[in-house]
């Protein structure tokens, strides 16, 4: 029963919400464009974000969701890695204050959601990966980040798949940095193949920065030591929280 009143609350807020986004959506493309003299995509992923944003804070999944910044300095433009539990993951995003584009495929498919991704220059995975990679190029030096899912897909068992090279051979082509990020819980939240939402914690760690090797090492060889190290990190930071073991000691 707790389950049913707390979806019904949540899809309440979460149409509410987005309905008054649409609403005041044209007010914030005007101060973007006619005001601030950025262009429209820029506008519409900074409305985005600010959309994940207040639909985070607003719609709690059980307690408030919770950030924790590893590092001085959180550099932008950068390419952005994350596991991948849960359809909730992009939203999350919305807390860390970065312009933002999302490499992603399935939400293409969405009505009305694909109109305004497509509008923001966000990318389309199954265009395939020279496409993805000039896109993905564009926006960086138009000083968005990017966010690619380096396991191509939402996990299914928890556990952390093996990363593709795709976001490591952009970082290393364009000398932007990679910023590993952990999501911990929202596999519990709404898993793959899941209808209903399920009360719980979700805890976001967003690690230090790493750059790719600038030595005289090959290409190929700077895309695996960077996919490694990063790897690694998002590793070592889920299994010391218990995401694997599911005790998520840090929620």
């Amino acid at each position: 029963m707790k389950k049913l009143f707390f979806n019904i609350y949540f899809w309440s807020l979460f149409t509410l919400v987005t309905c008054v986004g649409l609403l005041i959506l044209p007010l914030i493309l005007f101060v973007n464009i006619f005001l601030l003299g950025r262009p429209l995509a820029s506008g519409l992923r900074r409305a985005i974000r600010f959309y994940g944003f207040v639909l985070v804070r607003l719609i709690s999944f059980l307690d408030p969701v919770r950030v924790e910044f590893c590092g001085d300095h959180l550099p932008s433009p950068a390419v952005f890695v994350a596991n991948h539990n849960s359809a909730v993951d992009p939203y999350l995003f919305g807390l860390i204050a970065t312009e933002n584009g999302f490499v992603t495929s399935w939400p293409f498919k969405i009505p009305v959601y694909n109109v305004f991704m497509r509008l923001a220059g966000y990318v389309n995975a199954e265009a395939g990966w020279e496409e993805v990679r000039v896109n993905c190029r564009q926006l960086l030096e138009a000083g968005s980040s990017v966010t690619i899912w380096p396991e191509g897909h939402r996990s299914r068992n928890g556990r952390l798949g093996r990363f593709k090279n795709g976001a490591f051979a952009l970082s290393v082509e364009t000398g932007f940095p990679v910023v590993p990020v952990c999501i911990l819980g929202s596999g519990r939240v709404l898993p793959p193949g899941a209808r209903m939402l399920t009360p719980g914690k979700i805890y976001l760690v967003v690690l230090e920065a790493v750059y790719p090797e600038t030595g005289e090492l090959k290409v190929e060889e700077k895309i695996q030591r960077l996919r490694s190290k990063v790897y690694t990190r998002i590793e070592e930071t889920l299994q010391k929280r218990g995401h694997f073991t599911g005790s998520d000691s840090s929620i």
